[in-house]
């Protein structure tokens, strides 16, 4: 997900900018998501819900589905995990 943030023509690169100017453009909720749950996200330490994934779809300005795909490997089980 990180690399969708980057990818947006903002001024700066940092999360908090991010999320300002997402809550500026009425893209997402005031106080909704803070830096460090953002952050927690995109280095994988926490699974977002799915309406938490389709507000970051529409804050990144990418397909619910596109999003969806690019965390797939999160979601699924690995073909080579344990199985009982």
């Amino acid at each position: 997900m990180k690399e969708y943030r980057l990818a947006l023509s903002l001024e700066k690169k940092s999360r908090q900018y991010f999320i300002d100017d997402r809550i500026n453009k009425q893209l997402l909720p005031v106080d909704w998501i803070s830096e460090k749950s953002l952050s927690n996200i995109e280095n994988g330490y926490n699974m977002p819900s799915l309406v938490t994934l389709k507000y970051l779809s529409v804050a990144l300005e990418v397909d619910f589905s596109t999003l969806i795909n690019a965390i797939e490997e999160y979601i699924l089980p690995s073909e080579n995990s344990n199985r009982n």
